[in-house]
């Protein structure tokens, strides 16, 4: 059985995912690797599946996000945009504010894009 690593991701949301996973019959295995997962206040570990189990990973993983934003009024062209440093204006990919980019965080809400 050939495993590919398929993320790097919090401890506690990759057991859930290997839990959702094994009720539709995908094993997911968990491995902590000291150059690529953290310890600490986060702990991180790589996600490991076999590459003919990957749709079924990515069903998972897109149900969990769609549950995450029901009720949220999400612009996923806003979201999708890039901060462009180049260009005289942006648009800030979690509120949608518009501002100069001269500056290198949004100043409606604070996310910092430069």
């Amino acid at each position: 059985m050939e495993l590919i690593k398929i993320a790097i991701m919090a401890l506690n949301d990759a057991k859930d995912l290997k839990r959702d996973c094994e009720i539709r019959g995908v094993e997911l295995v968990l491995n902590h690797n000291d150059a690529s997962c953290t310890r600490g206040c986060t702990v991180t570990v790589e996600v490991h599946a076999q590459e003919k189990d990957l749709p079924v990973v990515q069903e998972v993983y897109n149900e969990k996000y769609r549950e995450l934003l029901a009720g949220h009024d999400v612009n996923f062209e806003v979201m999708d945009s890039v901060y462009d440093p180049n260009q005289a204006e942006a648009t800030c990919p979690a509120c949608g504010t518009k501002f100069s980019t001269s500056l290198t965080e949004c100043p409606e809400c604070g996310l910092v894009l430069g």
